[in-house]
């Protein structure tokens, strides 16, 4: 087996050097968007760098690797294993500003020592690691970064026969999501504060009025409505001749055959 396995992955990340430096200077928390360490814990810090003991696994194996990181800020940060379970192990982060955003490059350098693995399935780890990690860490950047445009005058938009320009196109800058949703909560007040148009009480009409009866497919249901009240106004004793004659056809006590 080689020396080692050497892969180089990159991402332009839309954030500032100094936001992407903050989250690689912080060992602690790199387990949260790095795909190979799930766990880590800072045994030595300075000024200068860290010593940090990695847990997490290798192609399924689980390993330990304690590293020795050096930080150069805003623009390098260096990693070298001390001691662990893979036979070598380094690298390091470049950062570059891209006017205004950032130019990430991850370099790795592993030499397994596992006879299981071969140079072709270790470069094949390094490349999901490499990948998931930048793509992680870009996420993280940009998560917290919402770009927005500036707020025109009404009817600035209208007026121009276009679509408000975005964010990039109106000299927006970064800001976070509370003044996004602030932004966004403004907008649907408005909306919902605009009148509703009505139509004239002449040509006004409801869809009881509408719609037909359920008894009787076509018909209204104000008719029945008004038969309904016209039965309910019969006077108390104007039932039929069979209800005056009680049951059996017998008048009652009283009343002249």
């Amino acid at each position: 087996m080689s020396r080692g396995v050497r892969l180089t992955g990159h991402r332009l990340i839309r954030a500032p050097v100094q936001r992407v430096w903050h989250l690689l200077s912080r060992p602690e928390i790199h387990p949260r968007y790095t795909t190979m360490w799930m766990a880590a814990d800072v045994l030595e810090r300075s000024q200068t760098g860290a010593l940090v003991e990695f847990r997490g696994f290798f192609g399924g194996l689980p390993i330990v690797s304690v590293q020795r990181l050096t930080l150069k800020p805003p623009w390098r940060l260096e990693f070298r294993q001390v001691r662990g379970e893979l036979r070598d192990l380094s690298g390091a982060y470049v950062l570059k500003d891209a006017e205004g955003e950032t130019d990430l490059s991850c370099e790795i350098v592993v030499d397994a020592g596992i006879a299981l693995f071969s140079d072709t399935a270790v470069e094949q780890i390094l490349a999901g690691h490499t990948e998931g990690t930048l793509g992680r860490i870009k996420t993280t950047a940009e998560r917290d970064l919402v770009r927005i445009g500036r707020r025109s005058r009404p009817g600035a938009a209208a007026a121009s026969g276009g679509e408000p320009r975005d964010a990039d196109e109106a000299g927006g800058d970064y800001a976070t999501p509370v003044a996004a949703e602030a932004a966004t909560a403004a907008d649907n007040d408005e909306q919902e504060d605009a009148p509703v148009a009505s139509e004239p009480d002449g040509g006004r009409a409801t869809q009881a009025d509408a719609a037909p009866s359920p008894g009787r497919p076509g018909q209204p249901a104000e008719p029945r409505r008004r038969r309904r009240r016209r039965r309910g106004r019969r006077k108390p004793g104007s039932g039929t001749r069979q209800d005056a004659a009680g049951p059996g056809g017998a008048p009652p006590a009283g009343s002249i055959a």
